[in-house]
């Protein structure tokens, strides 16, 4: 099993247990109150800056631990009065503040490197990491190494830092937003599960986005290891020497585009068994079976393998859990059937491609889709262009109902606009018909109508229980 532990850390990055230092955090919110808890237990002054005003219950905690507030438009006096200031990842930094303020800005992921003492594993990708995560999390139960599991999935890392002693590893989801101003974060082993376009309500460009991805991989050293998708090779930074990198694809490249080197390998597909690819001879590794399908796409199957056998676990420890393992809630979630129609919820699905993966998933029945949410900069209309012959009906709703309503009606699809998902599931009732499937994956963030995907995903999940439990009624 891999489990060098990287050295080099820098030592101005670790915890110096001097009370006297002062610490901001920007941003009260999940990984804020997290921070400030873990260094408050550490014996530091803090200082909070936001942009809105504390609840009664978060003043409670600010006097507990002496916790002095700021709000954002003292964001000059915050930073002159701290060591140095640790950014929630959802914070878009603006250009002039990070060059005024760069010398004391200090990313999430490259303080928890630097003070997390044992191997971490990240992962990343525009779509799946959470599954693989998940996934991942339960092949390390399965075969009895404990790892503290966090990130982005909504664990902050701060509360990973009090577990490190008990646990072989750190298992991480990391998003661009945290890997955007990395400066040293350098994992074990790096997971990239794939690359879309997203997020550019954030991300000035693709460019940026695709960026703040590879930061993952800019900064690790010769004995980490790095697990990747085989089309994105030309574009990733090359592996430093003696750092073995592998990739993954559901089919083998033509050998003119594999030149692999030393240090590379790749898994692949071939005649529906996992073969992996290296020093220009291929190895079987894994047949595969119903129940991997069942745990995830295949492209992720593929990904999967290829983590075990980079960490040398047998990877028919994947069969031992893949038809007991569940994803996560919101992620093609079956809610129930009534009269032959099935309602699904992929909430998590904000992306076009996360919800082109799940029509493909459903393809053999008629569909009803839900589309809302905001766009986050993408421009949805040649994705709805996809779904012509795929779906049956689609129900716009949300700030972007318009727009998506006029993308449809435009295609020929047909379609209804709908401010609240209230009204979009009522006319749905009105139209489904025995042996139809019913989808909320919307290809867009929920934060136009909802505080989160989960809130999103748990209103239509009532709806829809709604309707089930009085479709019993005599």
């Amino acid at each position: 099993m891999y489990i060098n532990k990287l050295q080099g850390k820098m030592i101005t990055m670790k915890l110096s247990g001097k009370s006297h230092q002062h610490i901001g955090i920007w941003g009260f919110g999940t990984m804020g109150k997290s921070a400030a808890r873990f260094l408050h237990a550490q014996g530091y002054q803090l200082a909070v800056m936001d942009k809105r005003l504390p609840t009664t219950h978060e003043q409670q905690l600010l006097q507990e631990k002496n916790i002095v507030w700021y709000n954002e438009n003292e964001q000059d006096t915050f930073f002159n009065s701290c060591d140095f200031v640790i950014p929630s990842p959802g914070i878009n930094i603006r250009d002039l503040c990070y060059a005024t303020h760069r010398e004391k800005l200090v990313s999430e992921l490259d303080f928890f490197y630097h003070n997390f003492s044992k191997p971490i594993i990240a992962v990343t990708g525009s779509i799946g990491k959470t599954s693989i995560t998940h996934i991942l999390a339960q092949l390390f139960k399965a075969v009895s190494i404990p790892v503290a599991v966090g990130g982005n999935i909504g664990i902050p890392t701060f509360d990973l830092l009090e577990r490190q002693h008990s646990v072989d590893y750190a298992l991480v989801e990391v998003s661009s937003f945290q890997l955007m101003h990395c400066l040293h974060f350098a994992p074990t082993i790096a997971i990239w599960t794939n690359f879309y376009s997203n997020h550019l309500d954030y991300h000035a460009s693709d460019d940026e986005y695709f960026a703040a991805k590879c930061n993952l991989l800019k900064y690790q050293h010769n004995t980490s290891l790095s697990l990747v998708p085989f089309a994105l090779r030309s574009k990733i930074p090359a592996p430093s020497a003696h750092h073995k990198r592998a990739y993954f694809s559901v089919d083998m490249p033509h050998k003119t585009q594999l030149n692999l080197q030393n240090d590379e390998s790749l898994y692949y597909i071939h005649n529906n068994v996992i073969m992996r690819y290296e020093h220009n001879v291929a190895l079987p590794l894994m047949t595969i079976t119903e129940s991997l399908l069942h745990l995830s796409f295949i492209d992720n199957v593929v990904l999967l393998v290829g983590v075990c056998d980079l960490m040398q676990l047998n990877p028919y420890a994947l069969q031992s859990i893949a038809t007991i393992t569940e994803l996560p809630a919101h992620r093609l979630e079956k809610i129930g059937t009534i009269n032959n129609i099935t309602f699904y919820n992929d909430s998590k699905g904000t992306t076009t491609v996360s919800t082109l993966a799940a029509i493909e998933k459903l393809k053999d029945r008629p569909l009803h889709l839900f589309l809302g949410g905001l766009s986050k900069g993408v421009d949805r209309a040649p994705f709805i262009a996809q779904l012509k012959n795929q779906v049956k009906y689609i129900y716009c709703f949300g700030k972007e109902a318009q727009v998506l309503h006029a993308i449809c009606t435009n295609n020929n699809i047909p379609a209804t606009q709908h401010t609240s998902l209230n009204s979009a599931v009522d006319t749905c009732i009105t139209k489904i018909e025995s042996g139809d499937c019913v989808l909320l994956s919307p290809a867009g963030s929920s934060f136009d109508l909802y505080e989160n995907y989960e809130h999103r995903g748990n209103h239509f999940k009532e709806l829809v229980q709604q309707f089930i439990n009085s479709s019993h009624l005599p």
